[in-house]
């Protein structure tokens, strides 16, 4: 004897597949059938796996013979869902079989599910090459989130802070000179870089690559300009003070009751008369800021500072 409530399911599902049954009678039997099993598979959805067998126990004696009977067995052959209980043991066991990386990525999985608290950052997409090349990690470690925040945002300030630094030296540098910082919001590293980072399909990498290569550039002029234009202000220098210029310069001069040394003296006292630090300073920057741009435009390695 079935329960109440078993006996008064089975006879509703049981009515429900005799209806199916004649409405669909001028159709192939096994696509009848197939209808027919699909019914009885969502009769027992909503009931808990360990109860089904019952259900459908009691749904077969509806059908002592024939093809309701046969429909009812099939569905009863089907393997009932497994419990939570049940899918997590199964989980255990295949645990040791499973390579490190999957474990980590199953239990991360289940963290995000709130089966356990979220306690890792790790990324589970792997790094591109590029990555790899600047950052050459193992193989079988991931990278973790907040240390990649982390790291970001501190060479994000260095390059913010270097951008701005050096923009202001050579427009010290070099006041008159048509090279300057862009002030287009493209030319914004921060800006960029958080669109960017935010997935905005109108900024690529090519983008910011531009803006980071016109701070490179420009390092690498005023850094490559300090010792060739410290050699040409050296040679200007002594083109103008040293002793032979001195020497030509006094004998184009009239004095025939002075000496050589007294008007040698002389001159070199009348070019040097205003000379001072300022204007060394000035003449030394003006020829690195010469090369740099000179550098910049494509130039530099034709013509010296």
């Amino acid at each position: 004897m079935f329960a109440p409530d078993v006996t008064i399911w089975a006879q509703q599902v049981a009515a429900k597949l005799r209806y199916v049954q004649a409405d669909l009678a001028d159709t192939e039997k096994e696509q009848r059938q197939g209808f027919l099993t699909e019914e009885v598979r969502r009769s027992v959805k909503d009931i808990v796996p360990e109860r089904r067998k019952e259900y459908l126990d009691a749904l077969s004696q509806c059908f002592p013979q024939g093809e309701g009977r046969t429909v009812v067995a099939t569905v009863h052959g089907v393997a009932p869902d497994l419990s939570p209980e049940q899918l997590l043991e199964k989980l255990v066991k295949i645990a040791p079989l499973l390579p490190k990386r999957k474990l980590e990525e199953f239990g991360i999985e289940l963290q995000k599910a709130g089966y356990l608290p979220l306690e890792t950052t790790a990324l589970m997409d792997a790094p591109p090459p590029e990555f790899m090349s600047v950052f050459p990690l193992d193989m079988d470690k991931q990278v973790d989130l907040q240390r990649t925040f982390r790291l970001l945002q501190m060479f994000g300030e260095f390059y913010i802070s270097m951008d701005k630094v050096t923009w202001n030296i050579w427009r010290a540098i070099a006041p008159k000179s048509s090279l300057r910082k862009d002030q287009s919001p493209l030319s914004d590293i921060s800006k960029l870089g958080a669109r960017y980072l935010a997935g905005d399909p109108e900024v690529s990498v090519e983008q910011i690559k531009q803006t980071t290569g016109r701070l490179r550039q420009l390092l690498a002029g005023i850094l490559t300009a300090i010792g060739p234009a410290g050699r040409s202000f050296a040679q200007k220098h002594l083109a103008r003070f040293g002793p032979e210029a001195i020497k030509d310069a006094a004998n184009q001069e009239s004095g025939f009751f002075s000496s050589v040394e007294q008007k040698c003296w002389r001159k070199y006292s009348e070019l040097t008369r205003n000379l001072n630090a300022d204007e060394i300073e000035g003449e030394l920057q003006e020829a690195i800021a010469r090369y740099a741009e000179n550098l910049m435009r494509g130039t530099g390695r034709n013509s010296e500072p």
